[in-house]
């Protein structure tokens, strides 16, 4: 699916409500460029009802193939996952044709980028820090769009950033990688708990957008039961990384 270009860009304030048409202005690319990730807010609160019930539909079915796992990525917690999440429902489908949704892929990615799959989440557990590289193309920019559809803070699970490791050649990034693969040894390397490490936490509402950059570390802390989170991912021309 290419994407189209959909209303017009505006100043706007970084990490906040984004422009008509979900085009996201010059300072929001330039902090996800820097950065790895932007928030914006209140994109679709008045599409989160919708939203919702179109996700606790899907997982209702049990007809939707899913997983379970208990990685040590999630301190050996439970975790269940649909993929191809998006389509499996009118309520949530439409977002892949919405404007808002487009605009951002197009603002942050250029154009040429395409729809790469989308998958819905239920967290019973915590998530160390880590990127989403696994089997995706590093030769190519992602984007990922996540809606979290609870409200989630610093104690409640919200997801936490590490600025500018979506700069994944850097021996910042690099070093990152390799200490903090291992969630049980990050106090033996740094002298900390791994919800001690340096990081920036994205507090959300249902009806926020995140969107950020695969590469990017990152992690959550102090999650409750059965948060819930879907994505939907898109990838950039072959060869711009």
């Amino acid at each position: 699916m290419v994407l189209r270009l959909f209303g017009r860009k505006e100043q706007g304030a970084v990490a906040s409500a984004a422009a008509p048409g979900g085009v996201v202005s010059a300072q929001q690319k330039a902090y996800y460029d820097t950065f790895g990730f932007v928030v914006v807010r209140g994109l679709f609160a008045d599409d989160a009802p919708r939203i919702l019930d179109g996700f606790e539909e899907v997982f209702a079915d049990e007809n939707h193939p899913r997983m379970e796992t208990f990685e040590e990525l999630h301190l050996d917690q439970r975790r269940v996952i649909i993929p191809q999440f998006v389509p499996r429902s009118p309520k949530l489908a439409w977002l892949l044709e919405d404007a808002r949704v487009l605009g951002i892929v197009e603002g942050l990615l250029g154009p040429g980028a395409e729809y790469a799959e989308s998958d819905g989440n239920l967290f019973f557990c915590e998530s160390s820090w880590h990127p989403d590289t696994y089997g995706a193309p590093l030769t190519r920019r992602h984007v990922k769009l996540s809606f979290y559809l609870d409200s989630l803070h610093g104690e409640s699970g919200a997801i936490r950033m590490i600025p500018g490791t979506n700069h994944h050649r850097t021996p910042y990034a690099k070093a990152l990688r390799a200490n903090l693969e291992d969630p049980r040894g990050i106090a033996e390397t740094y002298g900390v708990e791994p919800n001690e490490i340096p990081s920036w936490t994205l507090s959300s509402e249902p009806g926020d957008v995140i969107a950020w950059d695969f590469r990017t570390i990152h992690a959550s802390f102090n999650g409750g039961e059965r948060r819930r989170l879907f994505s939907i991912n898109f990838r950039g021309p072959e060869g711009v990384a």
